[in-house]
Protein backbone atom coordinates (compact mmCIF):
# COMPACT_ATOMS: atom_id res chain seq x y z
CA UNK A 1 0.00 0.00 0.00
CA UNK A 2 0.82 3.65 -0.39
CA UNK A 3 0.32 5.94 2.61
CA UNK A 4 -0.09 9.60 3.44
CA UNK A 5 -0.02 11.21 6.90
CA UNK A 6 -1.97 14.45 7.07
CA UNK A 7 -3.83 16.29 9.86
CA UNK A 8 -3.01 13.50 12.34
CA UNK A 9 -4.64 10.86 10.11
CA UNK A 10 -2.98 7.99 8.25
CA UNK A 11 -4.50 7.50 4.79
CA UNK A 12 -3.82 4.05 3.37
CA UNK A 13 -4.22 3.23 -0.34
CA UNK A 14 -3.97 -0.50 -0.85
CA UNK A 15 -4.23 -3.00 -3.65
CA UNK A 16 -7.17 -5.39 -3.29
CA UNK A 17 -8.15 -8.28 -5.50
CA UNK A 18 -11.79 -9.29 -5.96
CA UNK A 19 -13.59 -12.31 -7.33
CA UNK A 20 -13.32 -10.91 -10.85
CA UNK A 21 -9.56 -11.47 -10.68
CA UNK A 22 -8.66 -7.82 -11.27
CA UNK A 23 -7.09 -5.47 -8.74
CA UNK A 24 -8.37 -2.11 -7.53
CA UNK A 25 -7.15 0.51 -5.08
CA UNK A 26 -8.96 0.49 -1.73
CA UNK A 27 -8.89 3.21 0.92
CA UNK A 28 -8.62 3.07 4.71
CA UNK A 29 -7.91 5.59 7.49
CA UNK A 30 -6.41 5.40 10.96
CA UNK A 31 -5.58 7.65 13.91
CA UNK A 32 -2.79 5.48 15.31
CA UNK A 33 -1.34 4.02 12.10
CA UNK A 34 -2.18 0.43 13.02
CA UNK A 35 -5.94 0.01 13.37
CA UNK A 36 -7.60 1.01 10.11
CA UNK A 37 -11.18 1.60 9.05
CA UNK A 38 -11.73 0.35 5.50
CA UNK A 39 -14.23 1.88 3.09
CA UNK A 40 -16.65 -0.39 1.26
CA UNK A 41 -15.94 0.79 -2.29
CA UNK A 42 -12.61 1.11 -4.10
CA UNK A 43 -11.29 4.57 -4.95
CA UNK A 44 -9.69 3.67 -8.26
CA UNK A 45 -10.80 0.65 -10.26
CA UNK A 46 -11.26 -0.88 -13.69
CA UNK A 47 -14.59 0.04 -15.24
CA UNK A 48 -14.47 -3.04 -17.47
CA UNK A 49 -12.79 -5.59 -15.16
CA UNK A 50 -10.32 -6.11 -17.97
CA UNK A 51 -7.20 -4.84 -16.26
CA UNK A 52 -5.59 -4.46 -12.83
CA UNK A 53 -4.42 -1.41 -10.92
CA UNK A 54 -1.55 -2.27 -8.60
CA UNK A 55 1.21 -0.93 -6.33
CA UNK A 56 -0.15 2.53 -5.40
CA UNK A 57 2.27 5.20 -4.23
CA UNK A 58 0.99 8.61 -3.14
CA UNK A 59 2.60 12.02 -2.72
CA UNK A 60 1.22 15.50 -2.14
CA UNK A 61 2.94 18.27 -4.08
CA UNK A 62 1.72 21.74 -3.15
CA UNK A 63 -2.11 21.43 -3.17
CA UNK A 64 -2.52 18.31 -5.31
CA UNK A 65 -2.31 14.59 -4.59
CA UNK A 66 -0.51 12.32 -7.07
CA UNK A 67 -1.18 8.59 -6.94
CA UNK A 68 1.02 6.52 -9.22
CA UNK A 69 0.10 2.92 -9.95
CA UNK A 70 0.93 0.01 -12.21
CA UNK A 71 -1.58 -0.58 -15.00
CA UNK A 72 -1.66 -4.24 -16.09
CA UNK A 73 -3.92 -5.73 -18.76
CA UNK A 74 -2.45 -9.24 -18.74
CA UNK A 75 0.41 -8.35 -21.08
CA UNK A 76 1.29 -4.65 -20.96
CA UNK A 77 2.68 -3.16 -17.73
CA UNK A 78 2.79 0.64 -17.68
CA UNK A 79 3.17 3.34 -15.06
CA UNK A 80 -0.03 5.38 -14.75
CA UNK A 81 -1.23 8.31 -12.69
CA UNK A 82 -4.36 9.59 -10.95
CA UNK A 83 -4.68 13.01 -9.31
CA UNK A 84 -6.98 14.53 -6.73
CA UNK A 85 -7.57 17.74 -4.81
CA UNK A 86 -9.39 16.12 -1.87
CA UNK A 87 -8.45 12.39 -1.74
CA UNK A 88 -12.05 11.53 -2.66
CA UNK A 89 -12.53 12.41 -6.31
CA UNK A 90 -9.77 11.06 -8.53
CA UNK A 91 -9.04 11.87 -12.15
CA UNK A 92 -7.16 9.25 -14.16
CA UNK A 93 -4.35 10.91 -16.12
CA UNK A 94 -3.25 7.82 -18.02
CA UNK A 95 0.24 6.71 -18.92
CA UNK A 96 3.07 8.77 -17.46
CA UNK A 97 5.96 7.77 -19.76
CA UNK A 98 4.41 7.73 -23.23
CA UNK A 99 7.75 7.46 -25.08
CA UNK A 100 9.36 4.95 -22.72
CA UNK A 101 11.63 2.33 -24.26
CA UNK A 102 12.94 -0.19 -21.71
CA UNK A 103 15.81 -1.34 -23.90
CA UNK A 104 16.88 2.16 -24.90
CA UNK A 105 17.11 2.82 -21.16
CA UNK A 106 19.39 -0.19 -20.59
CA UNK A 107 16.57 -2.14 -18.96
CA UNK A 108 15.90 -5.87 -18.95
CA UNK A 109 13.25 -8.44 -18.05
CA UNK A 110 13.76 -11.47 -15.83
CA UNK A 111 12.61 -15.04 -16.27
CA UNK A 112 11.23 -15.83 -12.80
CA UNK A 113 8.33 -13.37 -13.02
CA UNK A 114 5.39 -14.81 -15.06
CA UNK A 115 4.21 -11.31 -16.05
CA UNK A 116 7.61 -10.52 -17.51
CA UNK A 117 7.79 -13.82 -19.31
CA UNK A 118 4.51 -12.91 -21.06
CA UNK A 119 5.72 -9.38 -21.78
CA UNK A 120 8.88 -10.74 -23.36
CA UNK A 121 6.74 -12.44 -26.02
CA UNK A 122 5.11 -9.17 -27.07
CA UNK A 123 7.29 -6.59 -28.88
CA UNK A 124 5.23 -3.66 -27.57
CA UNK A 125 4.92 -4.92 -23.99
CA UNK A 126 8.63 -5.59 -23.58
CA UNK A 127 9.51 -2.07 -24.75
CA UNK A 128 6.83 -0.24 -22.75
CA UNK A 129 7.41 -2.09 -19.46
CA UNK A 130 7.43 0.58 -16.69
CA UNK A 131 6.26 0.63 -13.08
CA UNK A 132 7.04 1.62 -9.47
CA UNK A 133 6.86 5.42 -9.71
CA UNK A 134 7.56 7.44 -6.53
CA UNK A 135 7.13 11.21 -6.82
CA UNK A 136 9.10 13.61 -4.58
CA UNK A 137 6.68 15.52 -2.29
CA UNK A 138 7.82 18.99 -3.35
CA UNK A 139 9.05 20.89 -6.39
CA UNK A 140 12.82 20.97 -6.83
CA UNK A 141 14.36 23.47 -9.26
CA UNK A 142 10.74 24.36 -10.22
CA UNK A 143 10.14 20.81 -11.47
CA UNK A 144 8.39 17.67 -10.35
CA UNK A 145 10.75 14.72 -9.86
CA UNK A 146 10.20 10.99 -9.70
CA UNK A 147 12.20 7.81 -9.20
CA UNK A 148 10.72 4.78 -10.92
CA UNK A 149 11.34 1.33 -12.28
CA UNK A 150 12.29 -2.22 -11.49
CA UNK A 151 15.41 -4.20 -12.49
CA UNK A 152 17.04 -0.75 -12.60
CA UNK A 153 15.78 2.51 -11.09
CA UNK A 154 15.57 5.65 -13.23
CA UNK A 155 15.02 9.35 -12.57
CA UNK A 156 12.42 11.46 -14.40
CA UNK A 157 11.19 15.05 -14.26
CA UNK A 158 8.06 16.92 -15.30
CA UNK A 159 6.89 20.51 -15.65
CA UNK A 160 3.24 19.71 -14.91
CA UNK A 161 3.34 16.47 -12.93
CA UNK A 162 1.33 14.66 -15.63
CA UNK A 163 3.69 13.86 -18.49
CA UNK A 164 7.22 12.86 -17.61
CA UNK A 165 10.62 12.89 -19.29
CA UNK A 166 12.97 10.13 -18.15
CA UNK A 167 16.71 10.36 -17.86
CA UNK A 168 17.60 7.36 -20.00
CA UNK A 169 20.70 6.31 -18.09
CA UNK A 170 19.80 4.15 -15.04
CA UNK A 171 20.04 6.03 -11.76
CA UNK A 172 21.04 2.91 -9.85
CA UNK A 173 21.59 -0.69 -10.96
CA UNK A 174 21.98 -4.03 -9.19
CA UNK A 175 25.47 -4.24 -7.71
CA UNK A 176 26.34 -7.90 -8.29
CA UNK A 177 28.77 -9.64 -5.95
CA UNK A 178 27.45 -10.51 -2.49
CA UNK A 179 25.28 -7.44 -2.08
CA UNK A 180 21.64 -7.80 -1.03
CA UNK A 181 20.64 -6.14 -4.33
CA UNK A 182 22.78 -8.22 -6.69
CA UNK A 183 19.90 -9.43 -8.92
CA UNK A 184 17.67 -6.40 -9.37
CA UNK A 185 16.40 -3.23 -7.69
CA UNK A 186 12.93 -1.70 -7.55
CA UNK A 187 11.75 1.65 -6.28
CA UNK A 188 10.05 1.83 -2.87
CA UNK A 189 7.95 4.62 -1.29
CA UNK A 190 8.13 8.31 -2.26
CA UNK A 191 11.26 9.96 -0.81
CA UNK A 192 11.23 11.38 2.73
CA UNK A 193 12.80 14.77 3.41
CA UNK A 194 15.39 14.82 6.22
CA UNK A 195 18.06 17.23 7.42
CA UNK A 196 20.73 15.15 5.65
CA UNK A 197 18.92 14.84 2.35
CA UNK A 198 16.16 12.86 0.66
CA UNK A 199 15.85 9.42 2.24
CA UNK A 200 14.95 6.98 -0.53
CA UNK A 201 13.93 3.44 0.40
CA UNK A 202 14.23 0.86 -2.36
CA UNK A 203 13.93 -2.89 -2.79
CA UNK A 204 16.98 -5.00 -3.40
CA UNK A 205 16.56 -8.57 -4.60
CA UNK A 206 19.26 -11.22 -4.59
CA UNK A 207 19.66 -14.35 -6.68
CA UNK A 208 17.55 -16.36 -4.21
CA UNK A 209 14.60 -13.98 -4.83
CA UNK A 210 14.74 -12.47 -1.35
CA UNK A 211 13.29 -8.95 -1.24
CA UNK A 212 15.01 -6.61 1.24
CA UNK A 213 14.89 -2.85 1.74
CA UNK A 214 17.93 -0.62 1.44
CA UNK A 215 18.27 3.14 1.07
CA UNK A 216 19.82 6.03 -0.78
CA UNK A 217 20.49 9.52 0.52
CA UNK A 218 20.08 12.22 -2.16
CA UNK A 219 20.98 15.91 -2.21
CA UNK A 220 18.00 18.06 -1.16
CA UNK A 221 18.56 20.54 -3.99
CA UNK A 222 19.73 18.13 -6.69
CA UNK A 223 17.90 14.77 -6.68
CA UNK A 224 20.32 13.45 -9.32
CA UNK A 225 23.18 13.57 -6.81
CA UNK A 226 23.60 10.47 -4.65
CA UNK A 227 25.19 11.22 -1.29
CA UNK A 228 25.27 7.62 -0.10
CA UNK A 229 23.87 4.14 -0.72
CA UNK A 230 23.45 1.52 1.98
CA UNK A 231 25.78 -1.46 1.89
CA UNK A 232 23.34 -3.60 3.87
CA UNK A 233 19.55 -3.83 4.04
CA UNK A 234 17.74 -2.10 6.89
CA UNK A 235 14.64 -4.34 6.66
CA UNK A 236 14.20 -7.92 5.53
CA UNK A 237 11.75 -10.83 5.72
CA UNK A 238 12.02 -12.78 8.98
CA UNK A 239 8.49 -13.59 10.18
CA UNK A 240 6.59 -16.65 8.95
CA UNK A 241 4.10 -14.50 7.04
CA UNK A 242 6.98 -12.83 5.17
CA UNK A 243 8.77 -16.05 4.27
CA UNK A 244 5.98 -17.90 2.46
CA UNK A 245 2.56 -17.32 0.94
CA UNK A 246 0.59 -16.57 -2.21
CA UNK A 247 3.47 -14.82 -3.94
CA UNK A 248 2.37 -13.86 -7.44
CA UNK A 249 5.71 -14.69 -9.05
CA UNK A 250 5.35 -18.37 -8.20
CA UNK A 251 4.84 -20.57 -11.30
CA UNK A 252 1.51 -19.71 -12.90
CA UNK A 253 0.94 -16.62 -10.76
CA UNK A 254 -2.28 -15.81 -8.89
CA UNK A 255 -4.45 -17.09 -11.71
CA UNK A 256 -3.15 -20.63 -11.23
CA UNK A 257 -3.21 -20.55 -7.42
CA UNK A 258 -6.76 -19.20 -7.21
CA UNK A 259 -8.06 -22.22 -9.17
CA UNK A 260 -6.64 -24.66 -6.63
CA UNK A 261 -8.59 -26.25 -3.80
CA UNK A 262 -7.25 -25.54 -0.31
CA UNK A 263 -5.37 -28.84 0.08
CA UNK A 264 -3.86 -28.54 -3.38
CA UNK A 265 -2.79 -24.95 -2.70
CA UNK A 266 -1.15 -25.87 0.62
CA UNK A 267 0.72 -28.69 -1.12
CA UNK A 268 1.84 -26.33 -3.91
CA UNK A 269 3.19 -23.82 -1.39
CA UNK A 270 4.94 -26.54 0.65
CA UNK A 271 6.61 -27.94 -2.47
CA UNK A 272 7.99 -24.51 -3.34
CA UNK A 273 9.22 -24.06 0.23
CA UNK A 274 10.94 -27.45 0.29
CA UNK A 275 12.59 -26.91 -3.09
CA UNK A 276 13.91 -23.49 -2.09
CA UNK A 277 11.87 -21.75 -4.80
CA UNK A 278 9.59 -19.78 -2.46
CA UNK A 279 10.37 -16.03 -2.77
CA UNK A 280 10.79 -14.21 0.55
CA UNK A 281 9.06 -10.88 0.20
CA UNK A 282 8.66 -7.60 2.05
CA UNK A 283 7.55 -4.94 -0.41
CA UNK A 284 6.85 -1.33 0.58
CA UNK A 285 5.13 1.39 -1.46
CA UNK A 286 4.43 3.71 1.48
CA UNK A 287 6.42 5.41 4.23
CA UNK A 288 5.81 8.41 6.49
CA UNK A 289 7.95 10.39 8.90
CA UNK A 290 6.06 11.21 12.12
CA UNK A 291 7.69 12.63 15.27
CA UNK A 292 11.16 11.42 14.34
CA UNK A 293 9.99 7.92 13.45
CA UNK A 294 9.93 6.36 10.01
CA UNK A 295 6.92 4.09 9.57
CA UNK A 296 6.69 1.88 6.52
CA UNK A 297 3.70 -0.04 5.20
CA UNK A 298 4.51 -3.17 3.26
CA UNK A 299 3.11 -6.26 1.66
CA UNK A 300 4.22 -9.57 3.18
CA UNK A 301 4.31 -12.47 0.71
CA UNK A 302 1.69 -10.66 -1.43
CA UNK A 303 -0.93 -11.68 1.14
CA UNK A 304 -0.90 -9.34 4.16
CA UNK A 305 -0.47 -5.64 4.83
CA UNK A 306 1.99 -4.93 7.64
CA UNK A 307 3.70 -1.94 9.24
CA UNK A 308 7.10 -1.45 10.87
CA UNK A 309 8.90 1.50 12.46
CA UNK A 310 12.45 2.72 12.96
CA UNK A 311 14.03 5.80 14.48
CA UNK A 312 15.06 8.28 11.81
CA UNK A 313 18.19 9.05 13.84
CA UNK A 314 19.14 5.36 13.77
CA UNK A 315 18.91 5.33 9.98
CA UNK A 316 20.76 8.63 9.60
CA UNK A 317 23.53 7.38 11.90
CA UNK A 318 24.57 4.78 9.31
CA UNK A 319 24.66 7.20 6.37
CA UNK A 320 28.08 8.35 5.25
Amino acid sequence: PGVLYENSVYHLFYRARGKSGTSSIGYAISKDGEKFQRFNKPLIFSETNSYSIEDPRIAKVEDKYFLTHTFYNGINVTLNLATSKDLKLWEKQGEMLVDWDLYKADGFLIKWDPAQVEAEKNPIARVKWSKAGAIFPELIQNKYWMLFGDRNIWLASSTDGIKWQPIWKPFIKPRGGNYFDNEHVEMGPPPLKTEKGWLVLYHGVNQNIEYRIGFLMLDLHNPARIISRSEYPIFEPKEYYELSGLVDILPGGYETMMKMEKDELNKFIKENEDSGKMPKVVFSCGAVLVNGEVRIYYGASDQFICTATASLNDILSITK
